[in-house]
């Protein structure tokens, strides 16, 4: 009896071994894929690194840092619903990975699932206030679902802990020029391109800024900086003209909005003040094509008729300019300016009656201009 039960003893201690044995071998070859996971990482080749994550996980099915890493991997493939899945198991088997729920969040904001973003930002600042990138990320995130003043608290702790990021300066720049707070922003404007002069976005929005505050001459300079940057993009151009526009300098304005055309053939803004300058300039059949472009466009605008009737009227094509005069009042009928210039032209054709009835027209409608006429025509 004795010796069964030295046997039995003996027995259970070789199996105890050799599960301990298999364990550690198990364990072993773990760290050789995920090892070797790591070098196809460092060398850039992903998909590698994930097979070789996922020949970790295989042997040891709760290895946390191997769907951690996984998930990086992942998202460096813009898997990012794959990654998703990663983090989520590492938060499952580790509640207190706080990178777990950081990275998270930043897959999610590449999928645009901001609030989802929102809430894994604020879960890893609740296991780990230190991490400051959150607040950069859940700031961009508040920013991109327009709650701009949570996204500047976000983004003056980020810029506390790292004044020297350009990034959170010209995102709460852009929370400020939503909010219209146009001075603040262009100073954080500026303090990104302290740090960073190849930011060309920041010239642009920065020019935008001193637009909308009337400094035109300053935001021609950033718009010339944008351009010089990148000057394939068609806005710089459209908003330079604009800027030359308020300052009267038609024949630059012109140029730029021809640029900005030539470069987004349906910028219809660059069209609507190409018509503009053009008129400004005396190149009234110029104009008269670009407002031709613009009705076909939009048909119902009663803008667009009228203008194009003014410039028929000053190259003195007065059938025509009546026919644009009728559209725009088919259009609106309290139009306005459009009776005031129809009578002008009947006056060219000598049909002083019609000229009369709309001059009372446009008077009646409260159109200064047309009273001093009145006396002339109708007496």
């Amino acid at each position: 009896m004795k010796k069964v039960f030295i046997l039995s003893v003996m027995l259970s201690f070789l199996f105890a071994t050799t599960s301990t044995i298999q364990a550690q071998s198990d364990q072993n070859k773990a760290y050789e894929h995920f090892n070797a996971a790591i070098g196809h990482f460092k060398a850039k080749d992903f998909q590698s690194a994930i097979d070789a994550y996922s020949e970790a996980i295989k042997v040891d099915p709760g290895y946390t840092k191997a769907y951690y890493n996984r998930g990086n991997a992942k998202m460096n493939l813009k898997d990012y619903k794959g990654s998703i899945r990663d983090f989520k198991k590492v938060i499952q088997l580790d509640p207190s990975f706080a990178k777990a729920h950081l990275y998270q969040g930043y897959a999610e904001m590449q999928m645009k699932e901001y609030p989802k973003a929102i809430k894994s930002y604020t879960q890893a600042l609740k296991k780990d206030g230190s991490l400051h990138q959150a607040y950069t990320n859940r700031g961009t995130a508040y920013l991109k679902t327009k709650k701009f003043r949570n996204a500047i608290a976000d983004l003056d702790v980020a810029l506390e802990a790292n004044p020297e990021s350009a990034t959170s300066y010209y995102n709460r720049g852009i929370c400020k020029m939503r909010l219209e707070e146009y001075p603040d922003a262009i100073n954080d404007f500026s303090m990104a391109l302290d740090l960073k002069p190849s930011m060309v976005g920041a010239y642009s929005v920065r020019g935008k800024a001193l637009l909308k505050i009337d400094r035109y001459n300053e935001a021609i300079a950033d718009f010339n900086s944008a351009i010089k940057k990148r000057p394939e993009h068609g806005d710089f151009y459209y908003y330079r003209g604009f800027a030359k526009l308020s300052l009267e300098n038609y024949m630059g304005a012109h140029k730029d909005f021809t640029t900005a055309l030539e470069l987004k053939p349906n910028h219809t803004n660059s069209l609507i003040n190409r018509a503009i300058t053009g008129f400004q300039l005396g190149k009234h059949d110029d104009a008269i094509k670009d407002y031709s472009r613009l009705i076909d466009i939009k048909p119902d605008n009663a803008n667009y008729s009228l203008n194009r009737g003014i410039a028929f009227l000053k190259l003195e094509d007065y059938k025509h300019a009546v026919s644009d005069f009728n559209s725009a009042l088919k259009k609106n009928e309290d139009f306005a300016q459009a009776y005031f210039n129809r009578a002008n032209a009947y006056t060219k054709m000598d049909l002083y009656d019609k000229a009369c009835k709309d001059m009372r027209s446009a008077a009646k409608l409260g159109y200064d201009k047309a009273y001093d006429h009145i006396r002339d025509l109708c007496n």
